[in-house]
């Protein structure tokens, strides 16, 4: 076949993916993909990465909750740097690109019920009680904190700081604050 026509269905095919994502329409999504058994943990197309991963970046709760109840997994070892819940928190701000999850401590809590690991490391090393720290949220530290995340945990690159350390770091007294009283 020729290779600009298999670009051109290769993003056809990517275009329809996308919308069911963001749309929220799972059975529209098990139609747009070469194997619908893909769903929810299987491999996906080039450019979609982790079905869960990307639902969490594109889609509505609804279709991230009919996602983990049909068997995603909440604590992928495969997961590029981005587990569920950093990659939930990286939604935290909007930057060029990307857009901010107004419901994120919603799909955070949704996560945690489901057996997302608050300890479970990604990018830099991070929890996600850092990448919490971060990225400034304070509702996100204080759910984490409620789930058992390890206020204590070092990251073992870079400057392996504790949560409150970067806190600190970053002049965010109040969380630097909930953090001590965590045991740190």
């Amino acid at each position: 076949m020729n290779p600009d026509i298999e670009r051109c269905e290769a993003y056809r095919q990517f275009e329809k993916i996308h919308a069911a994502f963001r749309a929220g329409d799972i059975e529209a999504l098990r139609a747009a993909v070469d194997d619908p058994a893909c769903i929810p943990n299987g491999p996906m197309p080039p450019g979609i990465g982790a079905c869960l991963e990307y639902a969490i970046y594109h889609s509505p709760l609804p279709l991230i909750r009919a996602l983990l109840e049909s068997g995603a997994d909440p604590r992928p070892a495969d997961h590029a740097g981005f587990p569920p819940l950093i990659a939930a928190l990286s939604c935290s701000l909007a930057r060029p690109g990307a857009t901010m999850r107004t419901d994120l401590i919603d799909v955070l809590r949704l996560l945690l019920d489901f057996g997302a690991d608050p300890g479970q490391r990604g990018i830099n090393d991070y929890t996600s009680l850092h990448m919490a720290v971060s990225v400034r949220n304070l509702p996100a530290v204080e759910l984490l904190l409620a789930a058992g995340a390890d206020a204590a945990c070092r990251t073992r690159i870079d400057e392996c700081e504790t949560p409150r350390e970067m806190a600190e770091a970053m002049g965010l007294s109040g969380i630097a604050r909930l953090l001590a009283e965590h045991g740190n």
